[in-house]
């Protein structure tokens, strides 16, 4: 907050939070990369800020080669979902929401821009959601069984990361997909899919187990 001074005295100008962010990405620009997956997967249109395509490529990688290898009982969960979709899904990458959740599901007429013209463009409905990439980065859902599998190993940042983004990812997909599923499933259907994709991980990696139990703390909303 700064202050103005004026004829009537000194006016506090207040600026609204995540104000320069905003900002600095609108003069910035965006681009987009297209994710292509296979057949009974929605396509992703990524909108990340300019200079953080190593962010879209990581969810692309997840999307594309973590998601299909899971076992088909982890993926099973999610096949609803996917069915539900439309055709096409933009995902706005951000480093951060103003309201700190790590992502969001943008119900029909709340769209971007650029969502309602790729629908009016292709003449189709297209969805949309945003991930918080850098909240979802220090996101610690399970902290003892980060910990089990060795938390301050150079890679369990790393692997953290892929799964907490394909976590989120499905997490609003199943909440645009179902809007009127209860929060409380949606949020033990994503833990539960952490937790596999964790393990999986983990046990690929050649670290330690990740098996310990704990608590799964909610994703901010």
């Amino acid at each position: 907050m700064r202050e103005r001074s004026g004829r009537r005295g000194r006016v506090r100008v207040a600026h609204p939070r995540g104000l320069l962010r905003r900002l600095l990405e609108a003069i910035r620009g965006r681009e987009q990369l297209l994710v292509r997956p296979g057949v009974g997967f929605p396509l992703l249109l990524l909108s990340y800020p300019r200079g953080r395509e190593q962010i879209a490529r990581l969810l692309e990688s997840a999307y594309l080669r973590l998601l299909p290898a899971l076992p088909a009982a982890v993926r099973q969960p999610y096949l609803p979902v996917w069915a539900a979709l439309p055709a096409l899904v933009v995902v706005l990458l951000r480093p951060d929401n103003p309201c700190g959740c790590l992502g969001h599901y943008h119900p029909r007429g709340t769209e971007s821009r650029l969502t309602r013209r790729l629908s009016a463009d292709l003449g189709s409905p297209v969805a949309e959601i945003d991930l918080a990439y850098n909240a979802i980065r220090a996101w610690e859902p399970q902290p003892l069984s980060s910990l089990a599998a060795g938390r301050f190993d150079a890679d369990f940042p790393d692997l953290h990361f892929q799964a907490a983004l394909l976590s989120v990812l499905l997490h609003e997909l199943h909440h645009l997909a179902f809007p009127e599923d209860d929060e409380r499933k949606i949020r033990a259907a994503s833990n539960s899919f952490y937790t596999a994709l964790m393990r999986e991980l983990v046990r690929q990696a050649g670290g330690a187990d990740y098996g310990m139990t704990a608590e799964p703390r909610p994703a901010s909303r």
